[in-house]
């Protein structure tokens, strides 16, 4: 065990969430106990275990009482829960979560203590980490990106993780909202961002567990929770006044290798039928236009409102008529954009074209568009899907591999390629003049493979950026 020689400092609260990683926990526990900052307290949290973890924390509570406590629940509450918990009864000016599966590099919590002790208005810091196995081997090194330089958008978050924060500043933010049980880090950062400084240390500071329960293999629980997040902080945005979003609908009615778009079903549903009811069902659409060069489709359309199938929306028959399979998206918005005004007497705020082909998107996924499109304050938002097999490139001697990681199953955050799976396209009216129709500030919502699917013959492209 190494020798702590810092014994002075702030007193820093480590808690240890745990749920049946009894076989893990004395290697996370043992990490804080061999750290060089020595003024530290633990909470550990069983949450409800089946395997030895409450027997395994309670002796590690008993070998090092003055230091640790335990908290065992019954029936298993959440990490946000953890969270508040943890921040309610921590004694320490900062505040550290430390999973059971992880582990602390030795000088962890010196240098981020010595960083926010640098700086007042620093809020929270984190650093790098290494990827290990389940064996604890070593399999890489997360480098993230720095903040203030190399990425403002603030679509990158800390690791949930490790990241040390003021508890004061968590407390002025009111903590975590427990109804959500993922994604804690996200919350952090965007109730946090914009109220205190943050760092990033260009130095692992702790050992990230790869294995098969790992929580964050589980992608589909993970971008719910981002979407609840993002829609709920959105919502402390809402003033008295609340932007107008026009939701567009694009619907030719064939391609040459695929006749009848629009009325093709998929269990039950016509793919017009789908896109509808993915715009009016989102919140933060104000209006919804079906735009097409086909009089046949918008009575289709008017056909399937009038049989109570959709809620009530606009149809506008495309003035522009396209002769190939492209049609110039710029041209589509300008033209709903200037009906919208011809109703509303106003251009509408922002649009969010959404494509028929994406029939797996919904209501919650546009929704979750337009908020990153306010929060972010970026041009525009694009709908993609994360590439998790490899990719390569040109390079001088044959192909070069883009994300290497991904053949040790690792997703680098500087090896991700996202792929735009046309399913929304949100961005302010005013970038529909810009030179480039995403603007120069692109940021994204992330959605799962299957809600990627586009039901489209592979030589087609619908739409035209």
């Amino acid at each position: 065990m190494a020798d702590s020689f810092v014994g002075s400092g702030p007193l820093v609260t480590v808690y240890v969430p745990c749920r049946n990683y009894g076989r893990f926990l004395c290697q996370a526990v043992e990490s804080v106990q061999r750290q060089l900052y020595a003024n530290w307290e633990m909470i550990i949290f069983d949450e409800a275990s089946d395997d030895d973890t409450l027997e395994i924390a309670e002796s590690l509570r008993r070998a090092d009482p003055r230091r640790i406590r335990l908290v065992h629940n019954v029936q298993p509450r959440g990490l946000q829960w953890i969270a508040n918990r943890a921040l309610e009864t921590a004694n320490g000016k900062y505040l550290v979560r430390l999973d059971a599966d992880d582990w602390l590099d030795e000088s962890a919590l010196l240098v981020m203590v010595a960083k926010l002790e640098s700086d007042d208005k620093l809020g929270l810091v984190y650093g790098n980490y290494y990827y290990t196995d389940a064996d604890g081997q070593i399999l890489g090194v997360e480098r993230g990106y720095d903040i203030n330089a190399e990425e403002q958008s603030g679509q990158l978050p800390p690791h949930g993780a490790c990241t040390m924060v003021r508890a004061r500043a968590l407390k002025a933010v009111g903590g975590y909202s427990e109804d959500i049980n993922a994604q804690d880090g996200w919350e952090l950062w965007f109730k946090l961002r914009r109220r205190v400084k943050a760092a990033n240390l260009d130095t692992p500071v702790f050992y990230y567990r790869q294995h098969s329960t790992s929580l964050s293999r589980n992608s589909q629980r993970l971008l719910a929770a981002r979407s609840k997040i993002l829609s709920r902080l959105c919502d402390t945005l809402e003033g008295s006044y609340k932007p107008s979003c026009l939701a567009v609908i694009g619907a030719r009615e064939s391609y040459p290798d695929f006749p009848g778009v629009p009325y093709h079903e998929v269990d039950g549903q016509s793919l017009l039928e789908r896109a509808i009811l993915s715009a009016t069902g989102a919140t933060r659409v104000t209006d919804t236009v079906v735009t097409s060069d086909s009089e046949r489709v918008l009575t289709f359309a008017e056909q399937l409102e009038r049989d109570g199938r959709v809620p009530p929306h606009r149809r506008q028959l495309r003035q522009t008529v396209a002769v190939e399979s492209a049609v110039p998206l710029r041209e589509i918005l300008s033209e709903a954009a200037a009906g919208h005004r011809g109703v509303y007497d106003s251009a509408p705020d922002c649009l969010a074209f959404l494509s028929i082909h994406a029939f797996n998107r919904r209501a919650e996924h546009v929704d979750k568009a337009l908020s990153v499109l306010r929060l972010t304050e970026c041009d525009s938002v694009v709908s993609v899907h994360q590439e998790r097999e490899p990719v390569f490139t040109h390079g001088q001697q044959g192909l070069r591999l883009l994300n290497p990681g991904r053949l040790d199953e690792l997703s680098y955050v500087r090896e991700r390629l996202y792929r735009f799976n046309g399913a929304i396209l949100a961005l302010w009216h005013e970038v529909i003049g810009m030179g480039s129709l995403l603007g120069e500030n692109i940021a994204y919502i992330e959605m799962s493979g299957k809600d990627s699917i586009q039901l489209k013959a592979d030589a087609v492209s619908a739409f035209s950026l």
